[in-house]
């Protein structure tokens, strides 16, 4: 393997990424990053945005730009299903899409890499620690899913154990180069333990309006700042871990070298 493309949401999920990797910014309209592993992968980070249409738009010209082999829809997700817990990872090569009716992305659309190897080795580069689950991923187009019943509902309906916002869009762009992709991303809530409710999300950074952050602290003056806090935590291990299992990942298996 040759070249990774990783894309991740927002700056804040990408800044101890960027770290680990010492990669250096390389010119462009979007915040586009480069670093070398030690077995000399040319690895190549770049944030979406929110939503499947930023992330298609944001990994197309990704792709052109840098021509990866490869593209890895990296960072957080939400579990749907009991037995996920927080700092868990969901690694598939399965989204499908279930987005509104009338937007861009049809109910009901699945797509899956063609390279369906590159999930089993993640899940051996991560060699059980953190834990890890394979299983259908489903991407939202609008708000995330707070309510519990509703996760269960869609669980059961889309055959599905977690679900994102971006991971459908990454998929189709790469899937129109006729790329292998495949998702990697940390569970950092579940059914019983919802994110904090702080509005809409800013579609290019990821962010909450800070209003909404200090409205969320003072009406949980012990409980909020703990689980900002976790959450922030969390994104730091997340971002150790990928960045630790990353050589081993693009390491091509002996079996696919030839003489």
């Amino acid at each position: 393997m040759k070249s990774l493309l990783i894309l991740i949401e927002g700056d804040d999920e990408m800044r101890p990424v960027v770290k680990g990797l010492h990669a250096t910014p390389v010119n462009g309209a979007r915040a586009w990053y480069e670093g070398v592993l030690s077995n000399d992968t040319r690895i190549i980070t770049v944030t979406t945005g929110v939503g499947p249409e930023q992330a298609y738009q944001a990994t197309a010209e990704a792709i052109t730009r840098f021509n990866p082999e490869y593209v890895l829809s990296a960072g957080t997700c939400g579990a749907l299903i009991p037995g996920l817990n927080v700092a868990d990872w969901v690694v598939t090569g399965d989204v499908r899409a279930i987005g509104k009716a009338d937007e861009k992305w049809p109910t009901l659309k699945s797509v899956q890499s063609s390279d369906d190897t590159l999930a089993n080795r993640l899940c051996h580069a991560l060699q059980q620690n953190p834990q890890w689950h394979e299983g259908r991923l489903v991407t939202v187009a609008d708000d995330p899913i707070h309510c519990a019943i509703e996760k269960a509902a869609i669980a059961k309906h889309h055959e599905a154990i977690a679900v994102d916002m971006e991971s459908y869009g990454i998929a189709r762009a790469a899937i129109e180069q006729d790329i292998p992709w495949v998702v990697a991303r940390v569970v950092v809530d579940t059914p019983a333990l919802p994110l904090p409710e702080l509005g809409a999300m800013n579609v290019h950074t990821g962010r909450p309006p800070l209003s909404e952050i200090a409205k969320y602290v003072l009406m949980n003056p012990v409980s909020g700042p703990r689980r900002l806090y976790g959450l922030w935590a969390l994104v730091q291990t997340y971002a150790f871990h990928l960045v630790r299992m990353l050589p081993e990942f693009t390491t091509r298996p002996k079996s696919a070298v030839t003489s």
